[in-house]
C-alpha cells in the first residue's frame, strides 16, 4: 500500500509518460521524489547507441536543480501502457550508489508498493562496503572465546579475508546483532590435510579432530586437499603502524 505522497509520484510519471509517449524515442518517464516533497521528472531518450533511461534523465535533472535536496522515492511508468515498471539494473545502481535506502514504486500480485532499490539490487557493487572494515561472521556460542582471548583465529573455506581492519559480526538468536573491532593479522592457505593441533587449539577447539569435525559440518563435501584459509586476528584497533590496540 502506498503513501499519498507516493501515490501522486506515480501520477507525476504517468501523465508525463502518457503525455511524451511516442512509440519510439521517448517511451518511458521517471518522477523522483525529494526529501523536501519536490518532484523532478526525466524522459527515456533512445538513439543508435543506447540513449539514457527515463530515471537517468529524472537524476540528471535533479543534480542540475537541487543537489542539496536528497532523493527519498522514485517511480518510472510506461508511456504506452501507463504501467508501473521496475527500474532496470544499471537505473539501480546508479540509486543505489545515492543512497540504497531510496524507495522504488513495484507492481507485485498484491499491487504497488515501494521497495527500497537495495532490495531491488541483492549483492550490488557497493563502494563504501569496499572501503570500511571487512566482516567476519562468527556464531554466538564464539563471543566469550573471542573476548577472553581464546580464541584468535578461524579458519574459512570460500571465505576469503586480508591482513587489515576488520569487525567481528555476531548475529544472535534474539535478533541483537554485536560487533567487536578487531585486525587480521595473517591470512595462511593451507590444505585440510595440513592443518595443525596448534592451529585447532588458536580456533578454541580441545584437538585437531574436533576441529575436523567441526568443519565436516559446516562443509560436508570437504576433501582431504581442499584449501582452507586460517585467518589470526587480534581483538582492538590498528594504530597505522602495524600495532594493535587492545579494546579495555
Amino acid at each position: 500500500m502506498l503513501t499519498n505522497s507516493l501515490r501522486d509520484l506515480v501520477t507525476a510519471a504517468t501523465t508525463h509518460a502518457a503525455g511524451h509517449n511516442d512509440n519510439g524515442d521517448h517511451t518511458v518517464a521517471a518522477a523522483l521524489l525529494t526529501r523536501s516533497g519536490r518532484t523532478i521528472l526525466g524522459l527515456k531518450t533512445s538513439h543508435v547507441p543506447g540513449g539514457p533511461c527515463g530515471e537517468t534523465s529524472a537524476l540528471s535533472h535533479h543534480a542540475a536543480t537541487c543537489p542539496d535536496d536528497p532523493i527519498s522515492a522514485m517511480a518510472t511508468v510506461h508511456g504506452a501502457s501507463e504501467q508501473v515498471v521496475a527500474p532496470c539494473g544499471s537505473c539501480r545502481q546508479e540509486l543505489f550508489d545515492l543512497d540504497p535506502s531510496i524507495q522504488c514504486v513495484v507492481r507485485d500480485s498484491s499491487g504497488l508498493k515501494a521497495v527500497p532499490v537495495s532490495e531491488l539490487l541483492p549483492f550490488a557493487h557497493d563502494w563504501n562496503a569496499v572501503e570500511q572494515p571487512q566482516k567476519i561472521s562468527m556464531w554466538e556460542g564464539y563471543e566469550a572465546s573471542i573476548r577472553d582471548g581464546s580464541k584468535r583465529q578461524t579458519i574459512r573455506i570460500d571465505d576469503p579475508f586480508r591482513r587489515g581492519p576488520a569487525q567481528i559480526v555476531i548475529e544472535k538468536g534474539t535478533g541483537e546483532v554485536v560487533t567487536i573491532d578487531a585486525f587480521v593479522t595473517s591470512v595462511i592457505e593451507t590444505s585440510y590435510r595440513e592443518l595443525t593441533e596448534e592451529q585447532a587449539r588458536r580456533d578454541g577447539f580441545a584437538s585437531l579432530a574436533e576441529l575436523h569435525q567441526a568443519l565436516n559440518t559446516h562443509y560436508p563435501d570437504l576433501a582431504e586437499n581442499d584449501l582452507t584459509d586460517v585467518v589470526s586476528f587480534e581483538i582492538g584497533s590498528n594504530d597505522g603502524n602495524g600495532s594493535v590496540r587492545s579494546r579495555p
